[in-house]
């Protein structure tokens, strides 16, 4: 086969999953692309049960996990061992795994990222993604609060099944925001970050839930940060989450 042009997502303005409109599939000279299905690398079946383990494939550089809480690849799932499980003996307590500080966003260019996954119950736990200035704790939720100096956070929190995000730059204490979509429990949804160079903008299921209504300082622009992706339990001890993917397309 041959292609002229880098491959892109055909324009679907006004449609499901309208962020990825005009956007690479593919590394390209105008787009850095990643896609993980947690697969192969992933296959070995031991539970990660500790802090930045040399187990943790490439790209992502650590994985950070309260005790009791381990993450694994889960073999029951639909299609085979392209998922990761999240699981913990205890309340209040989960897993985050993040990569390099490979991603700036810059003002007037393009980033989205996006996340499927399930929860089983979305009201009594927090699952949350984006990016992050931490790479090193002990707590997994330092990674999605304002402990982290620079980060873009969208997904569940404890205690409520409506969608938040929160945006925050050099510390400036940002409250997170709600959405306008509530998360089913032990469903599959997918999640969606979108910059676009402006404004900052969440998506449940392709559709938008959720705008940015901070100041455009809140976002954090010109810093270097990683991706992220974590669960933690709500006062359920036995609550388990599972994430199927993680994709993010930055415009070069």
């Amino acid at each position: 086969m041959g292609v002229k042009k880098s491959v892109y997502f055909a324009p679907d303005v006004g449609k499901d999953y309208e962020y990825r409109n005009d956007s690479s599939m593919i590394s390209s000279a105008e787009w850095l692309v990643s896609f993980d299905d947690f697969d192969k690398s992933w296959i070995p079946t031991t539970a990660i049960t500790n802090g930045a383990v040399a187990n943790t494939p490439a790209p992502w550089q650590a994985a950070i996990i309260d005790t009791g809480a381990t993450l694994a690849v889960d073999t029951t799932a639909t299609h085979g061992t392209g998922v990761l499980i999240f699981d913990s003996d205890g309340a209040t307590e989960g897993v985050a795994v993040y990569g390099q500080k490979s991603i700036q966003l810059t003002a007037g260019k393009r980033f989205w990222m996006e996340m499927r996954f399930k929860t089983e119950v979305a009201d009594d736990s927090d699952v949350q993604f984006g990016l992050t200035a931490v790479t090193a704790t002990t707590n997994p939720e330092d990674l999605w609060t304002t402990t982290a100096t620079d980060l873009i956070a969208f997904g569940v929190l404890d205690g409520d099944a409506t969608v938040t995000m929160l945006s925050d730059k050099s510390n400036s204490g940002t409250a997170a925001i709600l959405g306008d979509r509530d998360l089913v429990s032990a469903i599959w949804h997918t999640l969606g970050i979108y910059y676009d160079g402006t404004k900052l903008f969440g998506y449940v299921d392709g559709r938008l839930a959720l705008t940015w209504t901070g100041a455009a300082a809140t976002i954090p622009t010109g810093v270097a940060l990683a991706p992220f992706f974590g669960f933690r339990n709500g006062s359920a001890a036995t609550t388990e989450g599972h994430i199927d993917y993680i994709r993010w397309a930055l415009e070069r």
